[in-house]
């Protein structure tokens, strides 16, 4: 007799998966747009993407797995085989109506990513969608959050690619036979047996109180402090820090990379860097625009990767965090990049994202109680409190630089998006490939309604940056530390000024159009790039 399968769900996974609400499905996914013309004679294109992933669907067994929950609720759930597993459910078709242009695909694909996935099937969905104009095509895909993080889902993305437009052959189908499912009493048994983790809160509870202070003093825990607090900070909310509501808003932005690595070459730091700088360059431009300009910060949560090759295909979420500050108030492009710069620098050398890379391996020995309860938490905290302690998740990540392709047909667009949850009303998912940076902004539709010009502002912010690097004003001085306190010493003057009523600072017009307040020093500046 075979003997019952099944994985257990852990983690962080866990969590995305009890702190799901109605109005807050945690799936992430992203929007692929395909050449409507295979590069290759008899090619299927992108319209024969079903018959590509029933072909490899053997490479990535979970797709065909879904959750099983224990008698009670009383642990976590488990991996199982899905037996009533059919494809048809997971691989749609659908076509847009005219003009077919790419405002009308991104409304069509806010309502897809609005609607929870299936809990009760494997958590996976992919639209292929047909009438875009240029005969494009479109897939619309969706995971969710306690399946995979951003970067094993490039990677699972790469499974069904080609780097060739003559699509690698794998035969025909294997046929698949799902492995026995447990029955209530094994299960039971199971997650029986996988509560002795409460002796080690048992044993923590028997340390000293200065052995307990040591424990957390010491390295990584240093940073898992810093991480504590930036998270107990008050930040100041957005209008979008709102509770949300069920229904959603997209926007896509793409720039080329090299953009990004000119900027990078003149003013230092790292791409990731000149994004967050480039990010918050817009946000300031947008909330002036909106005459909501209140905020002296953008306090940003961003997730890394930490998984090494030897993690690179293992399924779910292998990531960290770092919390940052971004400056809002005006300056010039060099000083707002040294400033995200210094920033990021002081929390990788606090070793805050390997603490929180510690703090997230602590909930794999959380009963599912406490998960629960911290899902519950992270909600109420999330929907009463009028202190957000972060505006927004930005999440960046590093995809190939060549072409891809599916049964010949090439890959040029990529709209990666990442869920918005209670009162995180907009968030941003940033993929690199193939020379190009990709943004994806997912909003509350209600909340939001002016997404579009929160896209122009960055599209014009990254033109502005790149020529601001480019252009040869004067020699330029390398981003020491010096020049750093130098900014935020004029950041802070601007603030007092503002709070003291002093309206004494120059107002001139930025390459966007708007007129706004700067110092001196900076009013020169931007005066010659207009």
């Amino acid at each position: 007799m075979t003997r019952p399968y099944f994985e257990p769900l852990v983690g962080i996974d866990t969590w995305f998966l009890f702190a799901e609400r109605h109005e807050a499905p945690l799936h992430i996914g992203a929007t692929y747009i395909f050449e409507g013309t295979p590069h290759v004679k008899g090619g299927r294109g992108a319209l024969g993407l079903a018959r590509t992933i029933e072909e490899r669907l053997h490479l990535v067994p979970r797709y065909r797995q879904k959750l099983m929950w224990p008698p009670g609720g009383i642990g976590n759930p488990v991996w199982v085989d899905d037996a009533d597993f059919d494809l048809s459910y997971h691989v749609r078709r659908a076509a847009l109506p005219s003009p077919g242009d790419d405002g009308t695909l991104r409304d069509y694909v806010a309502r897809v990513f609005a609607r929870p996935l299936d809990l009760d099937k494997p958590l996976w969905e992919v639209t292929i969608v047909e009438g875009l104009t240029g005969g494009r095509i479109a897939v619309v895909n969706k995971v969710h959050h306690a399946m995979v993080d951003g970067i094993s889902t490039v990677d699972l993305a790469t499974l069904l690619l080609d780097v060739d437009p003559e699509p690698a052959r794998y035969g025909r189908p294997r046929k698949w036979k799902p492995r026995p499912a447990p029955n209530r009493n094994d299960l039971l048994a199971y997650v029986t047996r996988s509560m002795s983790p409460l002796e080690m809160i048992r044993d923590v509870v028997k340390l000293q109180p200065r052995e307990l202070l040591d424990a957390v003093l010491r390295s990584p825990w240093t940073g898992g402090l810093q991480l504590a607090l930036s998270w107990l900070r008050p930040g100041t909310p957005l209008f979008f820090n709102q509770p949300i509501g069920p229904h959603r808003r997209v926007q896509s932005v793409k720039v080329p990379l090299q953009w990004f690595k000119d900027v990078k070459t003149a003013f230092g730091g790292t791409v990731n860097d000149v994004v967050l700088a480039l990010i918050g360059e817009a946000m300031s431009r947008w909330l002036y625009e909106r005459g909501d300009a209140h905020a002296d910060s953008l306090r940003v949560f961003a997730p890394v990767s930490v998984r090494d090759e030897s993690q690179r295909y293992r399924l779910g979420n292998l990531v960290s965090a770092m919390v940052l500050d971004v400056p809002l108030a005006p300056m010039m492009p060099s000083d707002r990049v040294h400033m995200v710069t210094a920033a990021t620098g002081d929390l990788k050398r606090s070793r805050q994202a390997v603490a929180a890379q510690t703090l997230t391996q602590l909930a794999t020995w959380a009963p599912a109680t406490l998960q629960n309860l911290a899902g519950n938490l992270m909600t109420t905290q999330m929907r009463w409190s009028p202190q957000s302690v972060i505006n927004l998740v930005v999440t960046n990540i590093p995809g190939p630089q060549i072409p891809f392709y599916t049964g010949g047909a090439e890959l040029i667009d990529v709209w990666p998006f990442v869920s918005i949850y209670h009162s995180l009303g907009l968030n941003i998912a940033i993929v690199s490939y193939n020379g190009s940076v990709f943004f994806g902004v997912l909003a509350d539709r209600d909340l939001v309604p002016d997404l579009d010009d929160f896209a122009r502002h960055l599209e014009q912010a990254a033109a502005d940056y790149r020529e601001s690097a480019i252009r040869p004003v004067r020699k330029r001085r390398p981003p020491t530390a010096s020049r750093r306190r130098t900014a935020r010493s004029r950041q802070k003057a601007a603030k007092q000024a503002v709070d003291l009523g002093v309206d004494d600072q120059p107002v001139v017009a930025t390459p966007n159009g708007d007129r706004r307040d700067v110092g001196p020093e900076a009013a020169a500046e931007v005066h010659h790039l207009v």
